[in-house]
């Protein structure tokens, strides 16, 4: 074992989280499993993370399962991952997010132990050039821990293959990143030809309809007829600005007007739902459920992977010192850097951020929706790297339903051994 790659414990004498060239030596007493193969990014650049909350809803049954399991009860547990710094950040991310849901830690308790360890590659957006901004695992954590306060997230309700059908371009392309209140959308398609895979406006009128919504914010360029939607009855918003840019003032003031006031859902979309969908849902977030900057990004990515890139990270940054500070929103298109109060660990922008902030990016939205359409049907069952054959997690694969009955069952049986208890 490699300096500085020891175990960290998690659970005392019982879990630990290694990341090694190897996995540890099988034993008696001791089990070994790795998620590096099973659960898998897909990137649209050179972004490789974090993974989503689908894959963070499957490895929290998946460890469930194993520390649970009668035949490994008095095992020691590692969760083995590579040095490949992509796998060991999702791994970590994972780990992380385990001990926030399931052991019911704060994001900086659940973070502590890793903090004996090399540091982790920081998470990087999906813009095709790469952006300096730095998201880390914390703020990552950071942002599931606020949303589960929200009770945005609720592991024993979260319904598993909801959440991976409406992600599919087929199916919505939708996210819910402030449920019940925002949801992410790809642009519809115009005429509903196979090849646009995406719904047409009538088949998101119904869809939207079964989850509440109202009220449709597009803020692309037109490529349908709006009435197609406002004959359903639902309100229809235009607040275009440009791909790749963050808004101006008077778009922003409108859209958090707009969401402050409407009583139901809005769906909220521009060419791929990632860019400037993203970066309005997270002002309102920042403005009216006082995350940070990082916190709404990270919480962002795991709803909706590949979300908020280039300046607007820096731009959601800015806005949240603003506030702080009271300061007027005037000329938020003149940002330098993110002046929050991790701001300087970040990295400064670019000077092409700096023109993206103001001019925009022509065909980066293109981009990111082929690489969505292109998308295979669900980033579970690709391989990535290899892993030793004698750590396998096939159960990995089941579907979200299946998952649900585990859980009841377990639920139902730690009952049952309450009552045989006199608990």
């Amino acid at each position: 074992m490699l300096p500085g790659n020891q175990p960290l414990e998690i659970i005392s004498r019982r879990l630990y989280w290694v990341s090694d060239r190897s996995p540890p030596v099988s034993k008696s007493r001791v089990h070994v499993f790795c998620i590096d193969q099973e659960l898998t990014y897909l990137p649209y650049a050179s972004d490789f993370g974090p993974l989503d909350l689908g894959c963070i809803y499957r490895y929290c049954v998946h460890l469930d399962n194993i520390l649970s399991d009668p035949k490994l009860q008095h095992h020691i547990i590692y969760h083995y991952t590579s040095l490949i710094p992509a796998k060991r950040a999702n791994s970590a991310l994972l780990m992380g997010a385990y001990q926030i849901i399931r052991m019911d830690k704060s994001a900086d308790e659940a973070w502590d132990c890793f903090l004996n360890t090399t540091r982790f590659i920081p998470f990087r957006d999906a813009s095709a050039e790469g952006s300096p901004f730095e998201l880390y695992i914390l703020d990552c954590l950071k942002g599931l821990e606020k949303a589960i306060q929200l009770g945005w997230f609720d592991f024993e309700s979260f319904d598993l293959d909801e959440y991976e059908k409406l992600t599919r371009v087929e199916s919505g392309g939708l996210n819910w990143i402030i449920p019940r209140k925002l949801l992410a959308f790809s642009a519809p398609a115009s005429d509903g030809k196979p090849k646009d895979k995406a719904p047409t406006p009538e088949q998101y009128g119904q869809i939207f309809k079964n989850l509440g919504v109202t009220t449709v914010i597009r803020l692309n360029k037109e490529h349908y007829d709006h009435t197609r939607f406002t004959s359903m009855g639902l309100q229809f918003i235009d607040l275009y600005f440009l791909d790749g840019s963050v808004p101006p003032d008077d778009i922003l003031n409108q859209f958090l007007d707009i969401a402050e006031s409407q009583r139901g859902a809005i769906a909220v979309h521009c060419k791929a739902g990632l860019g400037r969908t993203g970066t309005l849902i997270g002002c309102y977030a920042i403005k009216y459920h006082r995350f940070t900057g990082p916190e709404f990004i990270g919480w962002a990515r795991l709803c909706r992977p590949g979300s908020v890139l280039g300046p607007q990270q820096y731009f959601l940054c800015e806005f949240e010192e603003k506030l702080i500070n009271n300061k007027p929103t005037n000329k938020v298109n003149e940002i330098s850097r993110a002046k929050s109060p991790q701001a300087p660990v970040r990295g400064e922008m670019t000077l092409f951020e700096k023109y993206k902030a103001k001019f925009g990016e022509m065909g980066q939205s293109e981009r990111l929706t082929q690489m969505m359409k292109s998308a295979p049907a669900s980033p579970i069952n690709i391989p990535v790297s290899p892993v030793p054959k004698n750590i396998g997690n096939s159960n990995l694969r089941i579907p979200g339903s299946a998952l649900r009955n585990y859980l009841k069952e377990k639920k139902d049986k730690e009952e049952r051994e309450n009552i045989g208890n006199g608990k």
